[in-house]
């Protein structure tokens, strides 16, 4: 079966976690013996940070061999912005109609695959499938975040292309209710992500000269908001001399990350709480911490989070944070604040000041990710696929 993945978004050097998953799923899925193809679209030419499959065949949409490179104007890209100022349904529409002026390379792209089922990474990517396009390939929509972020100021035509969708798939079973409000579809399915966990076990009660706190995600001010974790640790800082802060992550926001740079210097915090940038060795990361923070305002299922439990760590996140507030079950695994720097803070200093606590707690953690194990989530997925295309064989 030829399976197309796509994913029209930016990618060179980009570690972003759609596109974190987008890759384990390409050698998920090949292992299952699909002939294997990826669509993304960069105006960058290079690699992506995450690898794929020797054998996918690879398309940059904006650099298509022989056909001319498709760039996003720079007033096109003002005007997108500018129009976000007053309506960010507005500003979308405008990122998809330039986005659209790639249709002819999507084109070629699906006349050299022949897909016979597709799976969307993006509202926008669904939406150039089936309402740019038209296409008759069945799409399988993925939605990566709290229906409630993508749809509350999704425009109408991206909404109502993705309710062609061969089915729509949600990262949490909380979120097809959502979703049901904003769509006329009745096709949903819930499949998490997988959660692949190094074969490792983090030790968050042993005794260290230094204690570390991590976060991994974009250092992001919007999503991700590791301000609140600066100032919950300064806080605690004088308590607890013997911690630190490691913030692992893009730091591409630089309006935000010289935001947080200050709060650091005006807190003294600057050789305690440091901005490390990307790796690809976490399993370096996960041995040395011993207590997970996630500060996160919304998120659709983090692949952070839940891969620092799955190696035993005890975690820190807000009780109002969708999937968040499912994952991290409180006062089992780890600990829900309410809202604030304040409470974050007190609920860290509870793990901090118990490394039996830490240890009770990150057993639990690794039990409580098995159901996420990669093995089941991506037999699902193969379950998924080989329906969709059964049924669009049989309707023929």
């Amino acid at each position: 079966m030829n399976l197309l993945l796509a994913d029209l978004h930016k990618f060179a050097g980009y570690s972003g976690g759609i596109e974190h998953v987008l890759s384990r799923m390409a050698f998920a899925m090949a292992e299952k013996g699909y002939h294997l193809s990826v669509v993304m679209a960069d105006e960058k030419e290079g690699t992506p940070f995450y690898p794929f499959p020797e054998d996918c065949h690879f398309y940059n949409l904006f650099h298509m061999p022989g056909m001319k490179p498709v760039h996003m104007s720079a007033w096109g890209k003002g005007l997108r912005e500018v129009t976000r100022l007053f309506s960010k349904e507005g500003a979308r529409e405008r990122n998809y109609r330039m986005l659209a002026s790639a249709l002819p390379q999507l084109e070629r792209v699906m006349a050299l695959e022949k897909p016979d089922v597709i799976v969307s990474f993006r509202e926008p990517t669904g939406r150039l499938l089936l309402e740019g396009l038209s296409t008759k390939v069945p799409v399988i929509s993925m939605l990566h975040n709290d229906p409630d972020e993508i749809f509350a100021h999704a425009p109408s035509g991206e909404k109502k292309a993705l309710e062609r969708s061969a089915r729509i798939q949600a990262l949490m079973p909380s979120f097809i209710q959502k979703a049901e409000a904003y769509l006329d579809y009745h096709h949903f399915v819930y499949i998490p992500n997988a959660v692949s966990i190094p074969a490792l076990s983090a030790s968050p009660g042993i005794p260290r000269k230094i204690h570390t706190i991590t976060n991994v995600g974009r250092v992001t001010g919007r999503t991700k908001r590791q301000h609140l974790l600066a100032e919950a640790f300064a806080l605690l800082a004088a308590d607890f001399p013997d911690w630190q802060v490691n913030i692992w992550g893009d730091t591409y926001d630089k309006t935000y990350v010289t935001a947080l740079k200050g709060i650091l210097k005006k807190s003294g915090l600057e050789n305690r709480v440091h901005l490390r940038g990307t790796t690809k060795d976490m399993a370096s990361v996960w041995k040395e911490t011993d207590i997970f923070a996630f500060p996160s305002h919304h998120e659709g299922f983090p692949l952070a989070l839940t891969e620092a439990m799955g190696v035993g760590i005890p975690a820190v996140g807000y009780q109002s944070c969708p999937a968040v507030n499912e994952l991290i079950h409180d006062g089992e695994d780890g600990y829900l604040a309410e809202d604030g720097a304040a409470p974050f803070a007190e609920a860290l200093r509870k793990l901090m000041e118990d490394a039996e606590k830490r240890k009770v707690f990150g057993e639990k953690a690794k039990e409580n990710m098995k159901p996420f194990a990669p093995s089941v989530v991506w037999d699902q997925w193969d379950r998924l696929i080989r329906e969709v295309h059964d049924e669009q064989n049989a309707s023929r």
